[in-house]
């Protein structure tokens, strides 16, 4: 909470907002100047700490994420041991989506706020005004809940995509461009570039390494099959963890997952490195 203070206009807006609510709860009370004053410090502190530090209405969201047993997402086999999987509850807290966060608390608290204004306009003879200000605080309610709604199906969606595949995909710093400009047309076109993917459950379980050593010339090639002999090139060590981690003309002596020797002529069969590969 030190360390992530609110900006100026957010302890204003607090403020602004803690004079209303004191005037909502004193109204009916005869208090002094000071007693005011201290009312609203009082309710403009609880709701700046309430809005900007316990974030109700994204702690709210967050449950449901962890609830719906979706929470986490990622592939069901990590194809490389330092990957970590991301989850929705803490992707809701993004900056990615603060503007998102910023409308829906906007809409509920504002709606809260003229719900309670019933006993504050009737005693400024206004209180006919309140039947429109009802009709106001539904359609607030339906804005927020709209936003949460595609907030929750599409947006968290494109954002989650950005995470995952942040040092898989090309076109991930035209995702990021996209969300931030809250263009999330561009957004779905740019994910459609990566379809493969998208899915992470196929994406990264179908995911081959570029390179791979070939256990018959001792070279680092790119593609599938050795384009000097023809032999289908090694793009694992025996362990499961990649072969070859740069492109470069040679092989690594040991592997940097279990240390075992990855020369090919002693931990290949001989067939593999005398013929040709045929088949997949």
């Amino acid at each position: 909470m030190l360390l992530d203070k609110p900006s100026r206009i957010h302890n204003l807006s607090y403020l602004l907002l803690g004079y209303y609510l004191s005037s909502v709860a004193t109204f009916s009370l005869n208090l002094s100047f000071e007693q005011k004053l201290a009312f609203v410090g009082a309710f403009g502190s609880f709701v700046g700490a309430l809005v900007y530090y316990i974030k109700p209405i994204e702690r709210a969201i967050a449950l449901y994420f962890r609830l719906s047993k979706r929470n986490s997402t990622g592939p069901e086999t990590p194809f490389d041991e330092d990957y970590f999987p991301v989850y929705k509850s803490e992707a809701l807290f993004s900056s990615l989506l603060r503007e998102e966060r910023t409308i829906i608390n906007g809409a509920f608290f504002m709606a809260v706020g003229l719900l309670l204004s019933f006993g504050l306009l009737g005693s400024i003879g206004l209180s006919y005004v309140y039947p429109w200000l009802q009709i106001l605080t539904v359609v607030l309610i339906v804005a927020g809940a709209w936003e949460i709604y595609t907030l929750v199906t599409r947006k968290m969606s494109l954002v989650l995509f950005y995470y995952n595949n942040y040092n898989l995909s090309k076109n991930t710093p035209l995702m990021e461009k996209a969300i931030r400009a809250k263009d999330w047309i561009m957004a779905d076109k740019i994910r459609e570039k990566d379809p493969e993917l998208d899915d992470p459950n196929v994406g990264y379980r179908e995911y081959i390494p570029a390179y791979g050593l070939c256990p018959k010339c001792l070279k680092v090639r790119k593609g599938k099959y050795c384009t000097e002999c023809g032999t289908m090139l090694n793009k694992r060590c025996k362990c499961g963890s990649e072969l070859v981690e740069n492109p470069e003309d040679g092989y690594l002596k040991y592997c940097r997952s279990c240390g075992s020797e990855t020369n090919p002529e002693k931990s290949y069969p001989p067939e593999i490195l005398q013929s040709p590969a045929k088949n997949d």
